[in-house]
Parts: C-alpha cells; structure tokens; sequence
C-alpha cells in the first residue's frame, strides 16, 4: 500500500543545496606553492627559452625562410691561401697588389667597390699611396671598412684608419653575435659615434647606390638554397682578377674580402644543421648575405608584441579553457599539446611565407606550465566536487544517480530522455493497519530498518533508487547508465526483497510486519529530472512505471509475493518462474501474462512443474485442470496462487485470464 510520503530519495535534495563555491579555494600553503610554482616557471622560462629560441629559428631560417632568391649582382672577390702564397709576408695584405685588382675591377664599371679590410697600419709608402690614390680617384663607389676603439682598436690604429683615403666612403665591419652562443643572427646597422652615425659595412654600400633602409637592429636574412646550405654569391679568387673577364665585375656590388681558415671566420645559422665546415661563414660572405636583403628589400620582421604573442595568446587562452573543463584527464593533455602545435605551425606558416617571426619557446612554455597548474587546479576542484557530491548525497541518492552527477553533472537539468528501463515496484502488506496499532516510535523504528535493508538491497543489484514513499520503495534498472542484464537483475532483486521481508517476520519484535508484495516490468519510459527550478526529482514516467505499480497490486488478488510481467521473465530465463495468469489491469486494452519468480530450491522445482502441468489443462480442459488444481491444493496448502486458480475453477471461472478490480486498497 502507498502510505503518506515521509522522505524523498530523489535528487530533490541535490537541487536545494548549494555546493559552496570555495570547494577548491587553496589555503595559505597551497597560495604560497602556487606563488612558488608560478615564480619558478617565469625564471625557468627566461632561462630556457633564449636558447631554445635561437634553435628553432635557426632551423627555420636554413630551411623553410623565403630567402631563396638573392640579388644576382653581388660578387665576392675572396683573398685565400692561394692569393697570399705569391707574397714574402702575409698580413697587411700587399697593397700594391690590392691597387692593381681595385683597379682592374673599377675599370670594368661596377656598381660599388667594397673593401672588407682595415687599414690600420702602414705599410710599404709607396704601395700604401698608390692604394689611397685608386680609392680616391675610382670613378665609381669605393667604400672600405672601418671601425671605432669600441671594436678593440688602439689609439694609433683608429688614427691611421681615418687617416688612411680620407675621402673614401667607410662603413662599419663589425657583426652582430649573439651573445650566448656567438652565432650572427642580427644585421648589424651601424653605430652611433661622436662624429655621428657610421653606417654598417653593407649599408654604406648600399647607400651608396642611393638604397637607404631603417637603421634599426634586425635579424639577419639569410639566404640559403633549396637543401638548407647557404647561398652561394659568385666568388673568385683575389689572383685571377687581373687575367679575369670585365663583364665578370660590370654593373655588380663587388665585394672584396678574406676567406682564411681561422681569420674572419664566424658561426651562422646553417652550422645547427649543416655543421661547421658549411655554416661557419667568412666574414665577406655575411656581409654580401646583408647587403643583399638590404637591395631586395627582404627582411625578417617581429611583429609588436601585443601581435607577437596573439597566436599563442589565443591557443593559451583555450588550453586554459580546456583544461578547466570537468572532461576526461587523459584528453586534457592532447588538446593543450595539439593547441600549442597548431599555433607553432601557423607561426611557421607565417615565417615561411612573410618572413613574420614569432616568439614561439618562451610563450609556449609559459602555455604550457600554466595550462599544467590551471590543470592541477581543476582536478582538485573536480576531486572535491566528486568527493563533496558523494558525501553529501549518498545517504539520499542512489549511487548510480551520484555517479551519474560526478560523471556529468552539467547534464543534471529540467528534462528527460527516452531510455528502456526495468521498473521494480514494493509495497507492504497491511501496513495501514500496523501503523494504527503502533506508537509512532516504534513504527518509526520498524519502518527505518526495513527501508534500511531494502535500499541496501536495490543499491546492492544496481538499482536506481527512485522514490521511497511511506513503506513503498519504487527502483529502476537502465537508467542512468544502461545495464544490458537489468530483467535478471530485477527478478533476483525482487527475490532477495521476498526473502528480507520473510526474516524481518519472522523475527517478530511482538508486531505482524506484512509480507511484501513486489511488481516488476520493463519498456520504455521518459526518465530525468522532473519537478520545478528549486526542487525537481530525478525520476521515471510513463506506463512502463505505472504497469509496475499495477502489478504490484495485482498480487494481493492473484496471490502472489510478486508479478513479474512476460517482457521481463523472457530476458530472465535463469530463474524459475511459472505463470500466474493473464492479467487486464486498470486502464490496458491488452491483457499482460504475468508470472512469480520462486527461489530455485528442489522443492520449488518440483512444485512448478506439477503447476505448470495444471495450468496448461486451463486452456484446454476445464474438468482435468479442476482436478489437478484440487491435487495440488491438498499437496500445497500454503500456496495462495494454487488456492487462487482452485477457487475460481470452482466458481466457474475456466480460463486463466481474468480482469483486476480497479480499486487499490490494503
């Protein structure tokens, strides 16, 4: 019977609570860690990510960069071994032979004459004239390199340099090296001095053709060829320029310099890749690379930070988002990695194709250790919601539906789903009754340990718990996670009930406690939270859950502890079960075949196949079938469904089908 509702199991209670918002909040240690874990990833930041910077740019400077075209007329003229091999002493170069090529090359009309040597020092005078008199007197551009006592040069070295063609144009030498590994990734442009700005060596010949640029510090573009090996500008050797052809010199930047093992020699970007003997370049060979970006225009451009630091911005932004998320820990680190990839290769994508470079190390790793703190943060946060839901609402919920809160809990809202459900409906037998009899203590004492071991048993098989409603507990199999074996489920539920309620009788305490009687069905039925905004119950409706509560009922007439419908006991072939008959309950046009589930003892064996053959002579003959029942009544004077099937075969009644009383009353 359904007494008046004294508790609620559903999620009611979970929906008027108030999960407090500092579950994760962190105390004073957890601040102090995460302000160290913070610190400690800003310093291990900058310490690592210059270095490993310079490695991924210069492996995309030799490999994807778009300098591949260089300017086709720069040349090198190259003093080696070769050239100073002819000469009694090898340094200060001959200046007479140095006149004698200048010359020779400025009377094939070049562009521009660039000397990459430093006259610091005298030498022979006649020699040191003659050159100063080429320089001087050339009819095209002759500009040769300087430096300033920054670059280590003495007092007497600096004045003999400015001394030296004094009218000559003069360009700074020096190269911009990286002050961690000594490799030049920077054009250098020039210095600031007290006689004014002294261009670079590459800018003052550039300049000197009318082609200007910002003066700015950039990074260098370098040009390379198709197989990550820099570029290679014609170059002939300092002796073979007087027996050499004009048209090699004419309408060219000429560039004349050192290609000396060990002198002038300095680490590029292609030595990452291609080694040293490749990538450590003369110093000539650097600056034809700079004068050429100069004269094409290429160059490699950081963008300001606020748009430097967008793409990783951007990818920062939703690793965070992701890891925040109450989703499975194992995707969190495949989205943050796939996140900062896929930002890596658009920052690649853009240096390839403009020359854009992006801060790609440092950004990625701060990503990446706060999407790993941020990741932390909500697993603890997760962790604490799980443990505060469990905790709070297992004494109240069925675990299946708390786990269902842990798992998803953004899916707990005002609705339902269409799910196939097994629906196990109990009451107790005459409880209005008991009640009445009993001071509400002692009801109340009763009715607390029978709902105790009941709801344990429901929890036990994997029910939901439903609702309990006075002495009435009302579950559910395949919701909210689906159970493919939730018919057998049912039926050993309903039979462990059976055998709870026998001991809780037999056990007495001065009172009748009634048997229990259960209904069970299954079919479809809408199942999800139902109710209001402030209070709703996670719960089932439809007929399937109405046909089970009629069931129920149903044993009180037929005489059965339980009435398990046909589309339950087909899926439950294990358990012996026999048919009770085919029942029209209240409000179905088709009848429903239902049958009680017995405990599979020897006795009970022997039973149902003495039944079953006195309930297959109902549908063929109705003087064998009274017979038989009238046996099995003498043999089985206790069981109320034999006694059920006799009486009516006495009254006339011949069929095993028969209509309910639509009333439901204990």
């Amino acid at each position: 019977m359904l007494a008046a509702s004294n508790a609620s199991t559903g999620l009611g209670g979970y929906f008027g609570l108030r999960i407090p918002r500092g579950i994760v909040s962190l105390r004073r240690g957890g601040i102090a860690a995460s302000l160290a874990y913070l610190i400690l990833l800003g310093i291990s930041t900058a310490l690592v990510s210059p270095p490993l910077e310079n490695v991924l740019r210069d492996v995309m400077m030799v490999s994807i960069s778009p300098f591949t075209r260089a300017p086709p007329n720069i040349v090198v003229v190259a003093i080696t071994e070769q050239t100073l091999a002819k000469f009694p002493y090898r340094s200060p170069l001959d200046r007479g032979f140095l006149a004698d090529i200048v010359a020779r090359i400025e009377s094939a009309h070049p562009l521009v004459i660039g000397i990459d040597l430093l006259f610091d020092q005298p030498t022979e005078p006649q020699k040191d004239a003659r050159l100063e008199t080429v320089i001087e007197t050339a009819s095209v551009p002759v500009v040769i390199a300087s430096a300033s006592r920054t670059d280590g040069l003495t007092p007497r070295q600096f004045d003999y340099l400015n001394a030296f063609a004094p009218s000559a144009k003069r360009g700074l030498a020096a190269l911009s090296h990286d002050n961690l590994d000594g490799v030049v990734r920077g054009a250098f442009p020039g210095r600031e001095s007290k006689g004014g700005w002294t261009p670079s060596f590459a800018a003052a010949i550039a300049a000197s053709t009318g082609i200007s640029r910002d003066p700015g510090l950039k990074e260098m573009a370098y040009y390379r060829t198709a197989n990550s090996l820099p570029f290679n500008f014609p170059t002939y050797p300092a002796q073979a320029v007087p027996l050499a052809p004009l048209n090699w010199f004419e309408g060219k930047y000429v560039l004349i310099g050192l290609d000396l093992q060990q002198i002038d020699h300095h680490p590029t970007p292609f030595a990452l890749l291609s080694g040293a003997e490749t990538g450590v370049l003369p110093g000539i060979a650097i600056h034809a690379h700079a004068l050429a970006g100069l004269l094409s225009g290429d160059r490699v451009t950081i963008p300001w930070p606020a748009v430097g630091y967008a793409p990783m911005l951007l990818a920062g932004l939703f690793c965070l988002w992701i890891v925040s998320r109450p989703i499975p820990v194992v995707f969190k680190p495949v989205a943050v990695a796939g996140a900062v990839l896929l930002a890596w290769i658009g920052e690649a994508w853009a240096f390839a194709r403009f020359a854009l470079v992006f801060p790609m190390v440092a950004p990625a790793l701060l990503v990446l250790g706060l999407s790993a703190f941020t990741g932390f943060l909500a697993w603890r946060r997760d962790a604490n919601a799980r443990h505060f839901i469990q905790s709070a609402f297992s004494k109240y919920v069925s675990p299946a539906v708390v786990a269902a809160i842990v798992k998803e809990p953004d899916a707990l809202h005002l609705g339902g789903e269409r799910r196939e459900i097994t629906c196990v409906f109990t009451d107790v037998e005459g409880f209005t009754a008991l009640s009445e009899k009993l001071a509400p203590e002692v009801l109340a004492d009763i009715l607390n340990e029978y709902l105790d071991g009941l709801c344990e048993l429901f929890i036990g098989h994997g029910a939901t718990i439903d609702k309990v409603i006075g002495d009435a507990v009302v579950g559910f199999f395949g919701a909210p996670a689906a159970q493919d074996d939730e018919a057998e489920l049912a039926v050993s539920l309903a039979l462990a009930v059976q055998d709870l309620a026998q001991r809780l009788r037999e056990r007495g305490r001065g009172h009748s406690f009634g048997a229990t009687r259960i209904g069970v069905h299954g079919g479809p039925a809408v199942v999800g939270n139902f109710g209001g905004n402030r209070f709703f119950n996670y719960t089932a409706i439809g007929d399937t859950v109405n046909t089970a509560a009629r069931l129920e009922g149903a044993n009180k007439y037929i005489g059965t502890k339980n009435c398990i419908s046909s589309e339950v006991a087909k899926k439950a072939t294990r358990f012996l079960l026999r048919p009770a008959g085919v029942l029209h309950l209240k409000g179905k046009d088709q009848g429903i075949e239902a049958f009680e589930a017995m405990s599979r003892t020897s006795e009970n064996t022997i039973l149902c196949e003495e039944y079953a053959k006195a309930y297959a002579l109902l549908a063929t003959d109705h003087r064998l079938a009274t017979a038989a029942f009238g046996r099995l009544v003498t043999n089985y004077p206790q069981d109320a469904l034999i006694a059920f099937h006799h009486s009516r075969l006495a009254g006339g009644y011949f069929r095993a089908t028969f209509i309910l009383p639509t009333s439901r009353t204990s």
